[in-house]
């Protein structure tokens, strides 16, 4: 069985069955419902990235002051990580 065909005969059944129906939308919403509490300290983290890096970039200039090498290590691996996971979501995980 195909896609297609899943999809055709799982919309079949619904209509056969309004209590299915019923079920399987509640059972959608409760998977989505997970996924997005799942995902939201990734949002969470990218929001405050967001925030911070040009909060960082304006006390650099102010105090004009280079990153200690402990501070510019931290900062390469952040862009490193940032640009694995840009790289997996835009052109897939090989």
């Amino acid at each position: 069985m195909d896609h297609t065909d899943f999809k055709k005969a799982l919309r079949e059944l619904c209509e056969r069955r309004p209590d299915f129906r019923k079920k399987l939308a509640a059972e959608v919403r409760t998977v989505r419902e997970a996924s997005i509490h799942d995902d939201y300290m990734s949002w969470q983290a990218l929001h405050k990235l967001t925030d911070r890096a040009p909060q960082i970039l304006e006390l650099l200039a102010e105090k004009g002051e280079d990153l200690e090498d402990w501070q510019e290590t931290k900062v390469q691996l952040a862009a490193e990580y940032l640009d694995a996971v840009y790289d997996s979501l835009a052109y897939g995980p090989d």
